[in-house]
């Protein structure tokens, strides 16, 4: 699929479920890009020629090709674009022999994913779509510095907020470089005993950068300050 975009303008790509992407690795250069559940906000920052991505589906794998390019010719191709996708029978999920839940059970733990997407759109996805979630409450987390959470690096850390479900916590971090150098984020040097790390982008450019700051987030089975 062929996406235009207009030069220093967003563009939001909404794919049929949440998607990881597999980009070049060179493509921060011309574009900056994130996936945050199943919308794409894609915003090119000089003109290029074709450059593809992919988007996976989490849910069930399929890779979904999409052919970005940036150029005058796209100076108007601003509008959301929503890529939908052909399902047989054969793909229509089997109901339930018991029939339908009933109206008053209880909402479904989210797991490490679920609970580690619906932070991250929190944070960063527009108003419209940082919605509550049943099954996911937000739990008061202190928003001092933390000193020393990225081991061997120049990282000022504060947490940001912090969410339960069931017996999971997730925290949003936010990290600030406060080096005059980029900097790789190295998750395995994240201090604490966590389940899980994810970063929202994996480099912060140089202090003072437009790419100085990122989140990441730790998955815990207790509270933020008692996994440190």
């Amino acid at each position: 699929m062929r996406v235009a975009l207009p030069v220093g303008r967003e563009r939001l790509i909404t794919l049929p479920g949440p998607a990881a992407l597999h980009v070049p690795h060179d493509l921060d250069a011309v574009a900056r890009i994130e996936a945050i559940d199943r919308t794409i906000y894609v915003t090119a920052l000089v003109p290029f020629a074709q450059i593809r991505i992919v988007a996976e589906l989490i849910d069930g794998g399929q890779q979904i090709p999409l052919d970005l390019v940036a150029g005058p010719q796209a100076a108007q191709a601003s509008a959301e674009l929503e890529v939908f996708v052909a399902r047989t029978r054969s793909d229509e999920p089997a109901l339930s022999a018991a029939g339908s839940a009933p109206a008053d059970s209880a909402p479904p733990a989210a797991d490490m994913v679920e609970l580690t997407r619906f932070a991250s759109r929190m944070l960063y996805a527009p108003a419209r779509l940082a919605t509550a979630q049943p099954g996911i409450q937000q739990v008061q987390v202190g928003q001092q510095p933390v000193s020393g959470l990225l081991r061997g690096a120049r990282v000022l850390a504060v947490p940001m907020g912090q969410w339960r479900s069931a017996g999971l916590y997730v925290t949003a971090v936010r990290l600030t470089n406060q080096s005059a150098l980029p900097l790789e984020l190295q998750l395995e040097q994240l201090r604490g005993r966590w389940l899980a790390a994810t970063a929202q982008h994996g480099r912060l450019g140089a202090a003072g950068s437009q790419t100085d700051t990122t989140a990441v987030y730790l998955t815990c089975e207790r509270a933020f300050e008692s996994c440190l």
